[in-house]
């Protein structure tokens, strides 16, 4: 999937990322409350502008960035059985 961090740009996600953020929508969290494999995951998105992070002493606090738009894979439209001639209309 592909997640739109502003107009034009988009930066891809795995499924497992997609769970990820969904479970961290409402409130922030901080480092030190994720397991190792989450850190990383939650680093890494962070990189790609999808989580926000603040930087203190002795951890670092992730919220959601409130401007990106999930934008799913398969909602592309087909115009189809539409005539090209303007006088058929």
């Amino acid at each position: 999937m592909f997640v739109r961090i502003a107009p034009h740009v988009k930066v891809y996600v795995t499924d497992a990322d997609v769970e990820f953020i969904r479970a961290h929508t409402l409130e922030s969290f901080r480092s030190d409350q994720l397991s190792q494999d989450d850190a990383v995951r939650v680093r890494r998105l962070a990189d790609k502008a999808i989580f926000v992070r603040k930087k203190f002493d002795t951890h670092i606090q992730y919220a959601l960035n409130r401007v990106i738009r999930i934008i799913y894979e398969h909602k592309h439209t087909i115009k189809t059985n539409r005539t090209t001639d303007r006088l058929a209309r």
